[in-house]
């Protein structure tokens, strides 16, 4: 009896404390001040700190009448009073924070969300009149990326095409290829330095110098209009209203280099230029004019990786002046683990793919990117400012690739005996890409209703890649013992470069009176000269004598005698040429916001004028070509204001993709795989999108974005396997292909809790395309003995690049009393057309592939946090495969190793890149 007694005076104990205060802490234009502290003046330590959405919750207090404060750094505290009537009673009392002059000095405080804040991105996209996704400095700096390609896989519709180290390149917005997204820094679009792509590579820009990252869906009659897929907008810092300190240092380690170690080459002995670059055309290159240490390979532990940025930023001349200035440098030590195929079509009817030979390859990249830019700018009065940008972005990678590759056709080849034919390569290359851009802006209210504002803009793209050299080796497999290697002949070294430079101007009007409301019109127009030099050398070695045996006559690459095949390079090859693209565009855009309603409606007209010369042409080629051409391109946005925070949204443009300038010089180069011909009669690509979303912002901070699209796409360019030249040799060209259509749904969702989120998307696409392949048959399929005959046969299949299946999901935890923050990343891409056959159900696609990563942070101080974070945690692996079988003879599968499931399909590629790891230490101060 007596223990019931006491049960029941614990209950009531209990529940005398169990009546509870809450609530959500803002500013005045609703962002969540996540971090205030919420404190009870008649009770101590009573208390909480508002989490992700802002929230609050005091627990456990008696029923009275309570006084309670909210305060946040910046900010005037508000105190509010609250009674409890009842035990078990619940209050609710929220806080709309105003900024404090007296701390801020004589900044002038705006409703503007803050700069990298998750409110100001969701912000951005329920005005924008595009479709548009945008990703904050602040869930950037909380994620494991490095690089801007790292950070672009996780936004919805996105997924990326990667390098042969794993690390995340190009976009593909919407199952669309790289070709179909430009690249803009801050708002002004930037030439590429890749020698083959139009497009930038994401992977040059440091994750820590942006501000956010603004993935474009649908252009308007403001925008350039060759972006069928979409654009990528990278906004770097700009200057806070106060004084801030920025920095960050981490050390990091990946897993693969301690299980096979590090393949490091002397790239600073590497001549920059060929022998022809030196001396002149005509020069009679000798065996002494070419450097041996760059094919001196040797595999070590390297040390571990280290990155760090830093930005500084302030406003000067009474708050006039604004000025942020920043950096980033990383060195990183790359490695992939890769099983390649020698894949074909057999050639007797079958229509099966065929495996010529397995290479057991090992990359090793040493990676160092370095940024800085300066971001400034003025306001003159209340009527005119000038902003200026300069940045520099630098990736050079020196890349070292061993194969040891055994040939599977043919009477020596016996998994059984332990008899093969092996080849072995060392390949050692140096790419150099910078990118230098500056822009001139202006904005000038001419007394109402008239604002003009204008850009001048001046960036250059390099990509340099001196003397990429191979050193080929032939050996066999005996009774499962190797012979002593002997060197083959035809060893390549090569010197290609490119540089690109755009001149561009821009100019806006915009007539908005004052009695208009929100509604506008707007006009402008844009100059651009874009020019490309190109330069490619190429120099083939023989031994001298033949037959140099390992072991005998040499040890080292540095002890075989060589002799050049052509000595005076190859100033002829189409590939030195230079080319230019001008383009004049004007637009007309009328902007109508009346009540619910927002419609943006315009038209663009783009002339371009496009061409190449070919610096040393050969009989029978065309030694220069120029395309000139005018596309009229519409658009139409509407967006109806169903109610407070959420919107239904119509877009509608027409946009095109030009060819690039690699695509359309009539060269000819080999590489690994085919052979690679350019395509001089390459058409533009034109398309009409729709986009249709649905959007709901319940707060500052949370989202939920579903939409739908389709995209009408005419004479889509895609890389193919064709037969070309006399003895009609498969060759990969570009070409265009008639019609194609590409739908698809996406849903994106953001929730904060008070201490949790998650951060959800997904994408379905189809796409598909009706194009001609080849198929190798008999006469009389049921004969083996009667003629074979190769006949034509149409293919619908889904766009190059494509998956149909996309997701991303973050789960996140925050909280601001301990200092603990994380977040467990997974992005999952499905099955992807990769590449394209010449023959009929032949085409490579890409396995589903799953990323999962992790970051933890932890502050220890107002200034100072540690973190830690892990990529690839699932060691997801790259795989490629044909989904036909090998061979139809289950007693010679064995015959092809590595094979997982050869009766339902040819695997033809596995990549593996393991684990990696970094710690780290970010500091920031700011002067309020």
């Amino acid at each position: 009896m007596a223990n019931k007694i006491l049960f029941v005076l614990l209950l009531c104990g209990f529940a005398s404390y169990s009546a509870t205060i809450k609530g959500v802490v803002t500013d005045v234009t609703g962002e969540t001040l996540v971090g205030s502290s919420i404190i009870i003046k008649e009770v101590s330590n009573a208390y909480s700190m508002a989490g992700l959405d802002g929230s609050y919750s005091i627990t456990n207090l008696k029923p009275g009448t309570y006084t309670i404060t909210a305060s946040f750094i910046g900010y005037r505290s508000i105190s509010r009073q609250a009674t409890l009537s009842d035990d078990g009673d619940v209050v609710t009392v929220l806080f709309a924070l105003e900024a404090d002059l007296t701390q801020l000095g004589e900044v002038t405080i705006t409703a503007k969300a803050t700069g990298g804040s998750d409110t100001e991105a969701r912000m951005i996209e329920r005005t924008s009149p595009n479709t548009l996704n945008v990703i904050s400095a602040k869930a950037i700096a909380l994620s494991p990326d490095i690089s801007v390609a790292n950070v672009i896989q996780r936004v919805s519709g996105l997924s990326v095409e990667r390098s042969s180290n794993g690390d995340p390149q190009y976009a593909i917005v919407r199952g669309m290829d790289k070709r179909y997204s430009y690249t803009l820094v801050n708002g002004v679009k930037i030439p590429s330095p890749d020698n083959k792509n139009r497009y930038v590579p994401l992977d040059i820009f440091p994750a820590s110098l942006l501000e956010r990252l603004e993935v474009y869906k649908s252009l308007t009659a403001d925008m350039e209009g060759d972006a069928i897929g979409g654009g990528v907008n990278m906004v770097m810092k700009s200057a806070r209203e106060t004084f801030e300190v920025k920095g960050d240092l981490q050390l990091g380690y990946n897993y693969i280099n301690s299980q096979y170690g590090f393949d490091r080459y002397k790239s600073a002995g590497i001549s920059k230029q060929s022998p022809r670059e030196m001396y002149g055309d005509g020069y009679m290159a000798q065996p002494g004019d070419f450097t041996k240490q760059n094919l001196e390979v040797k595999n070590i532990k390297p040390l571990p990786d280290m990155m760090g940025s830093f930005s500084i930023g302030n406003r000067f001349v009474h708050n006039k002046l604004g000025v942020m200035l920043g950096g980033s440098f990383q060195n990183a030590y790359r490695g992939t683990k890769s099983l390649w195929f020698d894949y074909d079509t057999d050639r007797f009817g079958s229509n099966r793919p065929t495996l010529g030979s397995v290479q057991d390859r090992h990359y090793s990249t040493q990676q160092m990117r370095g940024a800085a830019h300066a971001r400034l700018d003025y306001k003159i009065n209340d009527s005119h400012d000038l902003k200026f940008y300069t940045g520099y972005y630098r990736l050079i990678n020196n890349e070292a690739r061993e194969i040891k590759e055994t040939y599977l056709d043919g009477r020596a080849f016996s998994s059984a005996q332990g008899d093969a034919i092996l080849q072995y390569s060392t390949r050692t290359k140096t790419t150099d890409q910078g990118i230098i851009t500056a822009s001139l802006q202006g904005n000038h209210k001419l007394g109402a209703p008239l604002t003009l504002s204008w850009s001048g803009v001046y960036s250059t793209a390099s990509n340099n890649q001196p003397d990429n050299a191979r050193f080929v080796r032939n050996s066999k497999l005996e009774d499962f013992v190797e012979t002593a290697q002997n060197v083959e002949r035809n060893n390549p070294r090569q010197w290609t470069n490119n540089t690109d430079t755009d001149v561009t101007g821009y100019l806006n009007l915009i007539f908005q009176p004052e009695s208009w409301g929100g509604s506008l019109l707007k006009a402008g127009g844009m100059i651009r000269q874009k020019n490309r030099d190109s330069y490619y050398d190429n120099y083939m070695f023989d031994p001298n004598p033949n037959l140099q045996v390992q072991g005998e006559d040499w040890n080292t690459y540095s002890d075989v005698v060589w002799k050049v095949i052509n000595p005076i390079g190859t100033s002829s090859n189409a590939l030195n040429y230079k080319a230019h693209e001008n383009i004049n565009a004007f637009y007309f855009l009328g902007k109508l916001d009346v009540e619910k309603i927002e419609l943006n409606a315009g038209v663009r007209v783009e002339n371009t004028d496009q061409g190449y010369r070919l610096k040393n042409a050969l009989a029978g080629q065309t030694p220069d070509s120029t395309q000139t051409y005018t596309d009229v391109l519409p658009s139409v946005s509407a967006r109806y204001k169903i109610r407070q925070g959420m919107n239904l949204r119509f877009t509608y443009y027409k946009g095109i993709s030009r060819p690039g300038f690699f695509e359309i010089v009539p060269y000819r180069i080999p590489d690994d795989g085919y052979p690679e011909y350019g395509n001089p009669l390459l058409r533009r690509v034109k398309a009409h999108n729709i986009d249709l979303r649905w959007e709901i912002f319940p707060n500052a901070t949370n989202q939920v974005l579903l939409g739908a699209f389709y995209k009408h796409i005419l004479d889509p360019i895609e890389y193919v396997v064709d037969s070309a030249g006399i003895t009609n040799d498969n060759v990969l060209q570009p070409n265009n292909f008639g019609t194609a259509r590409n739908m698809g749904i996406e849903a994106d969702i953001t929730r904060y809790f008070n201490k949790f989120g998650i951060r959800a998307n997904y994408t379905y696409t189809h796409s598909s395309i009706t194009t001609s392949k080849a198929l190798r048959t008999r006469v009389d399929p049921n004969d083996p003995s009667s003629e074979l005959v190769l006949k034509r046969a149409s293919q619908t299949r889904s766009l190059q690049g494509q998956a149909k299946h996309i997701g991303n999901l973050s789960l996140l935890y925050k909280d601001i009393d301990k200092g603990w923050e994380s977040q467990l990343s997974l992005v999952y891409t499905g099955e992807r057309l990769e590449a394209i056959s010449l023959f009929l159900d032949n085409d490579i696609y890409a396995k589903p592939i799953v990323i999962l990563d992790f970051a933890l942070e932890k502050k220890v101080s107002n200034t100072v946090e540690i973190f830690i974070k892990a990529s690839n945690l699932l060691n997801a692996s790259y795989q490629m495969y044909v989904k036909k079988p090998v061979y139809n003879d289950p007693n010679k599968l064995q015959d092809y190793p590595h094979q997982d499931d050869p009766e339902h399909k040819t695997l033809v590629r596995k990549d593996q890149y393991y684990q990696s790891l970094r710690l780290g230490v970010r500091m920031q101060w700011n002067r309020n």
